[in-house]
C-alpha cells in the first residue's frame, strides 16, 4: 500500500468518526435544550399570575424591573450553560426581532397570550470535544497503520503461494518436432535436438495422432498396421517431400516395424534423457515375454493427448 492510500484511509477513518461524533453532540444537545426550555416554559406558566406585566386593554404599564428580575433568578436557576430566557412580555409589546440565536415560545392567558424569549448558544467545540477528536486522530493513524501492515502481509502470503505454486508445479513438458530439419527436441531443453530418419519421423506423427484420436487402441505386432495409421503416416512423408527433405520412393511402413520402433525409442531416449519420468508418455512400449504375452502387447501410445506434442512446419 502507497502513503497516498494509507493517508486516504487515515483521512476517511478520521472524517467518519468525527462526523459521527459531530452528529451525535448536535442531537443529544438539541434535545437536551427541548426539554430544558419546556421544563422552564412550565415554571413560567405556573408564575405568570404573580408577575405584573403589562395590561394594553387595562392600561397598566406593569412592573419591567420585577420582570427583570425573575428573568435574572430564574436563569440563575436553570444551570445550563448556552440557555437563558431573555425576555417575558404580552405579545403586542414585543417589538425586537427575534435573531438566530432566540428561540420564542407563546403561552396563553387570560389576558391574551404572552411571549417567551429565549437565548440559545450551542457550543459544539469544547475543550472534552477536541479530547475526543485527538483520539479519533489516534485511532484513525493506529487502524490506517495496521490496514497497511495486513495489506502488506496479504500480499507477500499472495507472492509466496505463486512462487511455490510456480517451484512445485513445473511446466509441464511438452515433445517438439520440428519436419523443417527433421528433429526432435523438447521444452525442457530446446536447445537438444535429435535427428530422425524419414521412416521412423512419419510413423511416429501418425501414431501420435491416430493414438490422439482413437482412445484404448491396440496395435499389436502380429497385425498389419491400420490403414488409417499408414495413410496417416503417408501424409506427412508426402509433406517432407514438399519441404525437400527427400525425393525418394515413399517406404513400406508395414516393414520392419520393430526396426522403426526402435529407432523412435532410440531418439526420445536421448531428448527426454533429462525428464525419464515423462518418457512412458510419449514412448512406444516393448514387448515383453514370449507366446501369447508378447502377442497381447501394444505399441500404441495410450496416454498421449493434444498438448503433450508440438508439430512444427506441418
Amino acid at each position: 500500500m502507497s502513503k497516498y492510500k494509507q493517508l486516504l484511509v487515515l483521512l476517511c477513518l478520521f472524517l467518519t468518526l468525527s462526523s459521527v461524533f459531530y452528529i451525535s453532540v448536535i442531537q443529544k444537545s438539541q434535545q437536551v435544550t427541548k426539554q430544558k426550555i419546556t421544563q422552564i416554559e412550565r415554571q413560567i406558566a405556573l408564575d405568570l399570575p404573580l408577575l405584573d406585566l403589562s395590561n394594553e386593554l387595562l392600561k397598566h404599564s406593569g412592573n419591567k424591573d420585577a420582570v427583570n428580575s425573575y428573568i435574572k433568578t430564574l436563569n440563575s436557576y436553570i444551570n445550563m450553560s448556552g440557555l437563558k430566557v431573555v425576555a417575558i412580555a404580552p405579545k403586542g409589546e414585543m417589538l425586537a426581532p427575534v435573531n438566530l440565536h432566540q428561540i420564542t415560545r407563546s403561552l396563553s392567558t387570560n389576558n391574551g397570550p404572552v411571549l417567551v424569549v429565549f437565548n440559545v448558544q450551542q457550543t459544539h467545540f469544547t475543550l472534552s470535544h477536541f479530547i475526543y477528536y485527538f483520539i479519533f486522530l489516534v485511532l484513525s493513524v493506529l487502524i490506517s497503520f495496521w490496514v497497511k501492515f495486513a495489506f502488506i502481509k496479504q500480499s507477500n502470503k499472495q507472492f509466496n503461494n505463486a512462487q511455490h505454486q510456480s517451484i512445485t508445479e513445473p511446466t509441464p513438458l511438452m515433445l517438439i518436432v520440428d519436419l523443417n530439419d527433421k528433429t526432435l527436441s523438447s521444452s525442457c531443453n530446446a536447445e537438444q535436438k535429435v535427428g530422425l530418419a524419414n521412416k521412423p519421423l512419419c510413423f511416429y506423427l501418425a501414431l501420435v495422432e491416430y493414438c490422439t484420436n482413437n482412445d484404448d487402441v491396440a496395435l499389436s505386432h502380429n497385425k498389419d498396421v491400420p490403414e488409417e495409421l499408414l495413410e496417416l503416416a503417408n501424409k506427412y512423408f508426402y509433406r517432407l517431400v514438399e519441404l525437400g527433405h527427400t525425393v525418394r520412393k515413399r517406404p513400406n511402413f508395414n516393414n520392419s516395424l520393430e526396426k522403426t520402433l526402435s529407432e523412435i525409442r532410440a531418439a526420445l531416449d536421448e531428448v527426454l534423457s533429462e525428464c525419464p519420468e515423462e518418457k512412458e508418455l510419449y514412448y512406444p512400449p516393448k514387448a515383453y515375454g514370449e507366446g501369447s504375452r508378447s502377442r497381447l502387447h501394444s505399441y500404441g501410445l495410450a496416454n498421449i493427448k493434444k498438448g503433450n506434442i508440438e508439430i512444427r512446419g506441418k
